[in-house]
Parts: C-alpha cells; sequence; structure tokens
C-alpha cells in the first residue's frame, strides 16, 4: 500500500497548545456538526468523532502523541476534515487552529495510506516549491522529489484526485490545455462527486471567458455550470456557476433567467450578483425601486464597492431623487480619496486596509467617474443649487 512519510514542506507550525482556545469553543453547535455530518455521510457519531478530534487537536504541536482509535479509519479522518471545510466554506472565514487540524487530519490520513490525503499532501509540497523565488534546502528538494514520484504513482494508478488537482496546479498557472486535458481525464473516473462538480465550474468558465475565439463557446459553458449546480448544491463553486449562468442569459436577452440565477447567487452573498441585479433591474426591467434595493445590499456588503456606488447614484438620479444621489456622490468622491492614499502606500502597508484589492482597477474606474464621468448629471445637480 502507498504511503506517505510526514513531509517538511506539509509540516504545520500550529502555536502552542497552551496558547490555542478550547476546541469546542470554537466549532459550531453540536447540531449544525451532525447536519454536517449527515452531509458527508459520515458513519461516525458526533460522540464518537469528538474525543479523536479532540486528541488531535490538544497535540498538533507534537504529532508523534497522537494515537488514532483502530475502530477510525484513514476515511473517517478525512470525513472529519471534510466537515471542517464546509464549515469554512459556508462561514467564509478561516480559524487559523481549525486550519492546522484539517491540515493534521490529512497528515494522519496520508501516514494511514489514505490516496486522497497522499495526493493533496503531495500537491501541497510541489506547489510550496513552485511558489519559491529563493535557493532552497536540500531537505525542501527532496520533499519535491519525493512529491513528483508520489504523484508519478498515483497517475499510474488512475487515482482520481491527482487528475483534479493536477488540473488546478496547471490552471494556477494559466496552462489551459493541460489543465483541460487533465480535468477530462479526471470526469472519465469520477462523474458524480463534489469534486466534479468543481471541476465543471472550471471547465465551465474555461469555455466562457476564453480568450480564443476558437474555445470560447457559451453553449458548451452553460452546460458545465449546469451539472456544477446539479453536483455542487450551494457551495461556493455552485455560486459562481449561478452568476456565470446570469452572464450567459442577459447575452442571450433571457432576462427572466438571468434574474433568477443571480438572485440564487446574490442569496449566497455572492458580491458581483448584487451588482449584475441592480443593472438588470434598472436598465433592462426598469424597476428602479429594486435596482435601488440591490445597489444598498450590495454597499452593506461591501461599503468599497465603487461599481455598486456608481449604479446607486444613477439609479436615484433617474428617480429625481436628488438629495439621496447627491449623498451618494459624496459617497464616491470619499472613496476616491480613499483610494488615493491607498496607491500611495506600499504594498505591505496596503494589504491592511479592507477594500484595496484590485486597486488600480477601482480606482481607475472612481477616477473616471468622479473625473467627467457623469458631467451631464453633475451640471444639471448644480443647476438645480446643489454643491456636487
Amino acid at each position: 500500500m502507498l504511503r506517505l512519510v510526514r513531509l517538511a514542506s506539509t509540516a504545520a507550525a500550529p502555536t502552542p497548545a497552551q496558547a490555542r482556545p478550547e476546541l469546542r469553543s470554537i466549532l459550531p453547535s453540536k447540531r449544525t456538526i451532525n447536519r454536517l455530518l449527515f452531509d458527508e455521510n459520515s458513519q461516525v457519531t458526533y460522540a464518537k468523532m469528538m474525543p479523536v478530534l479532540e486528541q488531535i487537536y490538544t497535540n498538533l504541536s507534537t504529532p508523534s502523541k497522537i494515537e488514532i482509535p483502530p475502530t477510525i479509519t484513514s476515511n473517517d479522518l478525512m470525513t472529519f476534515r471534510s466537515m471542517l471545510k464546509s464549515m469554512r466554506t459556508q462561514t467564509q472565514s478561516i480559524n487559523t487552529h481549525l486550519a492546522a487540524l484539517e491540515m493534521e487530519l490529512v497528515e494522519q490520513s496520508a501516514e494511514m495510506g489514505n490516496l486522497d490525503a497522499i495526493t493533496i499532501l503531495a500537491y501541497r509540497t510541489i506547489q510550496s516549491h513552485l511558489k519559491r523565488d529563493t535557493v532552497v534546502s536540500t531537505q525542501d528538494k527532496r520533499d519535491f522529489q519525493h512529491a513528483n514520484e508520489l504523484v508519478r504513482q498515483l497517475t499510474q494508478m488512475k487515482h482520481p484526485l491527482v487528475f483534479k488537482m493536477g488540473g488546478d496546479l496547471a490552471l494556477s498557472k494559466s496552462m489551459w490545455t493541460q489543465a483541460h486535458d487533465y480535468y477530462t481525464r479526471f470526469l472519465a473516473l469520477d462523474k458524480d462527486s463534489v469534486d466534479a462538480g468543481h471541476v465543471h465550474y472550471q471547465l465551465g468558465f474555461y469555455f466562457y471567458n476564453s480568450p480564443r475565439d476558437d474555445v470560447r463557446d457559451h453553449d458548451v459553458a452553460r452546460a458545465h455550470f449546469l451539472k456544477c449546480i446539479k453536483l455542487s448544491d450551494l457551495d461556493l463553486s455552485a455560486t459562481k456557476a449561478h452568476y456565470y449562468l446570469g452572464q450567459i442569459y442577459l447575452q442571450g436577452g433571457d432576462f427572466a433567467r438571468a434574474k433568477y440565477h443571480w438572485e440564487i447567487a446574490a442569496s449566497k452573498a455572492l458580491l458581483e450578483s448584487f451588482q449584475a441585479l441592480g443593472f438588470l433591474e434598472m436598465n433592462k426591467l426598469g424597476n428602479l425601486h429594486l435596482s435601488v434595493e440591490w445597489f444598498k445590499l450590495g454597499i452593506e456588503a461591501n461599503k468599497y464597492d465603487a461599481v455598486c456606488l456608481v449604479g446607486l447614484f444613477d439609479c436615484l438620479y433617474k428617480m429625481k431623487r436628488y438629495d439621496d444621489a447627491v449623498k451618494q456622490w459624496n459617497n464616491l468622491k470619499n472613496l476616491k480619496m480613499y483610494f488615493d492614499k491607498a496607491g500611495k502606500m506600499t504594498v505591505s502597508e496596503r494589504e491592511k486596509l479592507p477594500g484595496c484589492e484590485n486597486l488600480q482597477e477601482k480606482w481607475a474606474m472612481v477616477s473616471g467617474i468622479v473625473g467627467g464621468g457623469r458631467k451631464s448629471e453633475i451640471e444639471s445637480l448644480r443647476n438645480l443649487g446643489y454643491d456636487v
């Protein structure tokens, strides 16, 4: 049986036990965990799982002391890890202590011979090595070579996850042709899992957004996005699939279907969907009151959302709610000043500021709008006596 000896490159560096909170204090309620275990088709109950998790969590800094009961299999450990991953995805937040627990569950599963766990750690080592731009140690080189050998063996065994993760790695390097090949090979082995749903999302995005005219095909993209939704329920991949389906239907003139998919994405708080729904209601369906509400929701979710601020200004102006429109214009000017200030900071300083992702793009849009992009509207407001 293929097994993985713990690699230096995958070893976590968790905080000492005395510096960590009690595990139960950072986990959701028993009821929520039981639901998550049910969703994962776990054969292990909450009462049987918790002592195992607590024993591993207590010994995160000393993994050699971890003892897995003989009644717990490597598949059980990976199910526990999947449960923690689901919690992270649903809350869209990362607790560093739970992340360390997740990683240790994978390590323990790999040492027990679980092929999925071995695949995850092998690719983690490869990705870590490829990201480095400095000279690596002899141990890192050995880990990298060993990880590649494991991937070779897993490929020979035709283990499905090795092809998915190979596709993910190729995609991260913008190697679309290789990614497509790996994903196709994965789907030939695994058609019905959640992972298959994630692969369908990546393929859908590939055919939707390809810069090559001979590859871009929205009909093929739509088919992949629909399969993603069917297999992935409403995790992040499925939520994004709904968003892109909305884009496809919008371009095809089917506004009702576009709205349907965007509302589902909005129910999962995908920020882009608030923008899309606001402009759809304003520009295509003529429902200005609904448009205002969608833009407001977008701003409540992210006060640095320049697109929703612009949309809200436009909508309020069209409704002749000039006092409210002026308030939003002032918010736009304040946002420009915020981005101006952020642009003068170092990268490390800017990373500490909220809302500054893709700063150059956001700054260009806000500057263009404030600097004259709504010239006639502003002139009209000034004629009405407003100081803008």
